[in-house]
């Protein structure tokens, strides 16, 4: 990876690090569906510039039903489940769940694209779910149900970016990639506003200015701009070593959490975390990859 594009990837995992305390920040003011709402439109008006500004063409009547459903599990409802998880688990459990999306995608190859399900990806899921145990049983927050249901809506949003990667594999993989962003951004959106419309008279008499940067943020960087890099890495260097960047978020959204909102990093977060992120090397054959470079160089 070019020294360019390593420095994107680091950005972007700070980024993306960032969204989870975000969350934390907004959701519980304004309730978890209009920040949401609020991140998404943000973040689909500022794709939809460049978009526009690169003449790209989003062949609406054409590509509407993917856009909608690559918009749906790629964002409205994933996006909506760690809103409301934020109410209840803290940031790194958040983006620990985030980091099993690789594996979710592993199983959706296999039930929808008939890939091998291989021992690796099979320990893989299980070391995964046993990182989240461990998490859970041993990190820094009391366990209750409001916990485990909190990290149960993190896996569900992990769930459905491994069939939305497997849908767009399946789907959108003749489209320009910013028009897949873009259009699936604006549908969520659409679908998202009859949710988030009744929470709106609530909101304007708790709103504060904290929250408004917070989705703001959440929106121009965390996915506008988020989005853009990662695609950039995605044209550049591949999807193999973008969807890296899973390594990096779950640390940089725990030191986030923990300078800016006080949420303690414990020893049983590292071990989870850990656990977790093993796991994803293993669904994403980073470790027979390690191998081979670490005998090539022998």
């Amino acid at each position: 990876m070019s020294t360019s594009n390593l420095l994107r990837l680091f950005l972007l995992g700070a980024i993306w690090g960032t969204s989870f305390m975000l969350m934390r920040i907004a959701a519980p003011v304004i309730g978890p569906m209009l920040t949401t709402l609020g991140r998404v439109l943000l973040g689909g008006s500022a794709l939809y510039f460049v978009a526009r500004s690169r003449g790209i063409d989003f062949a609406w009547r054409r590509n509407a039903r993917t856009y909608l459903v690559i918009g749906l599990f790629n964002t409205a409802i994933p996006f909506a489940l760690f809103a409301w998880s934020a109410l209840y688990i803290p940031s790194s459990y958040m983006a620990t769940m985030n980091s099993l999306a690789p594996i979710f995608t592993g199983v959706f190859g296999f039930l929808l694209l008939a890939e091998r399900l291989t021992p690796t990806r099979i320990a893989a899921c299980v070391l995964g779910l046993l990182g989240v145990a461990v998490l859970v049983g041993v990190g820094p927050t009391a366990v209750n149900l409001n916990t485990v249901l909190g990290v149960l809506a993190g896996m569900g949003a992990a769930v459905c970016y491994g069939y939305a990667a497997t849908y767009t594999r399946m789907k959108a993989s003749d489209l320009p990639s910013l028009a897949t962003a873009t259009g699936s951004q604006l549908t969520a959106g659409l679908a998202l506003l009859p949710f988030a419309l009744p929470a709106v008279p609530h909101a304007a008499t708790t709103v504060t200015g904290t929250v408004l940067v917070a989705v703001a943020v959440l929106g121009i960087f965390c996915t506008g701009l988020a989005y853009a890099i990662f695609f950039h890495l995605i044209a550049t260097e591949g999807s193999s070593k973008a969807i890296t960047v899973t390594f990096l978020v779950p640390a940089t959204a725990s030191i986030w959490a923990w300078l800016l909102l006080g949420e303690p990093i414990t020893p049983g977060t590292v071990i989870g975390i850990a656990v977790v992120l093993c796991a994803t090397a293993l669904a994403l054959g980073l470790v027979d990859k390690w191998k081979a470079a670490i005998v090539s160089k022998a």
